[in-house]
């Protein structure tokens, strides 16, 4: 993957057919997977970070950029964000270290972080994709907020949520979730979210992995 300076993902060109028009339904179907991923992060990272500041109190790092994300519950983006955010939490026990060990490794900046989170982000579906990688993202942009905020970079967040859709749109991500049945189809991950879980261990070694083949490449 070339090298980019800046913060900011390429543009991505509306997909369009031979004749110049918007594509098949498949497609704006996986155009609006893409389009609601950005409120999903927000929302995932809203109440994930609820959640951290009811587990740990004080111990949790104070981030208004996060805490002050304006929530519909009653939207299905939200819904998505929390039901995520909810049943991630074996994820976030198991690579939460592996994310912030990364991290402070690498030390992202406004003018690398785009580079640092595509190259981490396409470790994590090296193997394919399931909602257990799929929450792992979300996870890792969450982390990375949080790490950005805390060494003085304000206003971070809403790049880092672009980012996510970005990557999920380039990737076939969003494809994938489409074909799922959308984002929607993660309210129904509580009864057989154990099945993705158990695909995801691959991901044990991933800070050494994604960390060896960063300064190598």
């Amino acid at each position: 993957m070339a090298s980019r300076n800046g913060s900011d993902p390429p543009d991505h060109p509306r997909r369009r057919n031979s004749e110049g028009h918007r594509g098949s339904p498949r497609l704006n179907s996986e155009d609006q997977v893409a389009q609601e991923t950005e409120e999903v992060f927000r929302s995932y990272a809203f109440y994930r970070y609820q959640q951290e500041r009811e587990e740990g109190g004080t111990t949790v790092p104070m981030d208004p950029e996060i805490a002050e994300i304006q929530q519909e519950p009653g939207s299905t983006s939200s819904q998505v964000g929390r039901r995520l955010a909810t049943i991630g939490d074996d994820i976030n026990m198991r690579y939460d270290a592996e994310f912030q060990n990364m991290l402070k490794t690498l030390q992202p900046t406004k003018d690398n972080a785009y580079e640092y989170f595509t190259k981490i982000a396409s470790s994590l579906f090296d193997s394919g994709i399931n909602w257990g990688r799929v929450i792992a993202l979300l996870g890792f942009g969450y982390r990375m907020a949080i790490h950005v905020y805390q060494h003085g970079v304000t206003g971070f967040l809403r790049s880092i949520a672009r980012y996510v859709a970005e990557f999920v749109l380039r990737n076939r991500i969003a494809q994938w979730i489409a074909q799922q049945g959308g984002w929607v189809a993660a309210l129904d991950l509580d009864n057989v979210y154990m099945k993705y879980m158990m695909v995801v261990l691959a991901v044990v070694l991933l800070g050494q992995l994604v960390v060896r083949r960063f300064f190598s490449s």
